[in-house]
């Protein structure tokens, strides 16, 4: 049995965001995850391929940030070279704030479980992210097929359904 990439998510749909991982050392590491602005937004700070930074919000605005010289970074309108205007400030991660078009924004604090699991034939791989507490939250579960030359979109997780689950 081979095993196949598959990403599996579950996350907090109730004012929360995407924490994904990163490597240690990487540009803005420790800025990468989800932050709460101070007029309540979420932004989602993500990593790219390169060295740029990706920027999303619920309202499903994104943009890229690049390092400028000097430390700063500048934001563009979402995949051009156009920049947007918008201040960015991700400060020393000590700091624990930044700054995101005019506001002050802190990090929101998730429970991240890396899980592996049997399916049919194949050996899945995945990511929990949790709320940190012990409430009950409501979650979607996203399923990323992959494969040699196969690429789809999420998919409801098979079987999820009868687990409870509303799909």
């Amino acid at each position: 049995m081979r095993p196949v990439p598959a990403l599996l998510i579950a996350a907090v749909i109730a004012g929360s965001a995407i924490a994904p991982a990163h490597a240690a050392g990487s540009v803005g590491d420790c800025h990468i995850g989800a932050w709460r602005l101070a007029n309540g937004d979420v932004l989602d700070l993500a990593p790219t391929d390169g060295t740029d930074l990706r920027w999303r919000r619920f309202d499903g605005t994104t943009g890229a940030l690049r390092k400028a010289a000097g430390g700063t970074w500048t934001s563009f309108y979402g995949w051009t070279d156009r920049p947007d205007g918008k201040a960015v400030d991700l400060p020393d991660c000590a700091a624990g704030e930044i700054r995101f078009d005019g506001q002050a924004a802190r990090r929101i604090a998730f429970d991240v479980t890396d899980v592996t699991f049997r399916g049919r034939d194949v050996d899945l791989a995945g990511r929990l992210v949790l709320p940190k507490g012990r409430g009950h939250v409501p979650v979607v579960v996203l399923v990323l097929q992959l494969g040699p030359g196969l690429l789809r979109p999420p998919a409801p997780a098979p079987g999820a359904g009868g687990r409870g689950l509303r799909l």
